[in-house]
């Protein structure tokens, strides 16, 4: 079953950078885990730089990082997916233009044992309660990507306080999708990953989607 929140991913041009870039026939593109780890890019850049004659240079972050390189001068474009961190971004005269492209839903990934019992279930905060409850292992991504404030914020909703009920139970990993992903197949863990790398994703072992 699909989680009802769905991650918007969004293009968003850096001021000045591009044109520099340019004339020396490449950019820099700070992009989500997500996207680069689901083949995206090895589809589409081939195609971009055969039209354009113009080099991709992929930098793969979570939406903070990738923002906060671009902060810096870095990136040239931002490929991100969580809409409030865009709009700072924009607000605070670090952007140029943002353009919705596509989106991405995310998906309750755990064990076929579901220790939790979560199984077949629509409600995902119901989910996330009875993960705590059952102090299942649970693998975050904590990188301050889209896809961890998304997490982030479904606790919120769901009424658990994080920072009271983290215990051994709950791993904070600081990792990109692909690698939370192996973490939790190691561990038969429950984690909520974007469905677009869940589908490029090989190593599952008892892994599948129950929410």
């Amino acid at each position: 079953m699909v989680i009802t929140r769905r991650g918007v991913f969004a293009l968003i041009l850096v001021f000045g950078a591009l044109a520099i870039n340019a004339q020396e026939r490449f950019i820099t593109v700070a992009s989500t885990t997500s996207t680069e780890q689901s083949g995206l890019f090895g589809y589409l850049l081939p195609i971009f730089e055969k039209k354009a004659g113009i080099q991709v240079r992929v930098v793969a972050l979570g939406t903070g990082q990738a923002l906060d390189l671009a902060r810096r001068g870095d990136a040239d474009v931002v490929f991100v997916h969580a809409k409030a961190a865009e709009e700072k971004f924009l607000a605070e005269g670090q952007g140029v233009r943002r353009y919705p492209v596509m989106y991405n839903d995310f998906v309750l990934i755990g064990p076929k044992s579901d220790p939790a019992k979560i199984a077949g279930s629509k409600d995902i905060l119901e989910a996330l309660k009875k993960i705590r409850v059952a102090q299942a292992p649970f693998v975050s991504r904590g990188d301050r990507s889209g896809t961890h404030m998304a997490e982030l914020d479904l606790w919120q909703k769901a009424g658990i306080d994080l920072d009271k009920s983290k215990g051994p139970w709950y791993r904070d990993t600081g990792q990109g999708m692909g690698p939370a992903l192996n973490i939790a197949s190691s561990m038969n863990a429950y984690l909520l990953a974007d469905r677009g790398t869940w589908l490029a994703f090989k190593n599952r072992g008892d892994l599948t989607i129950l929410v």
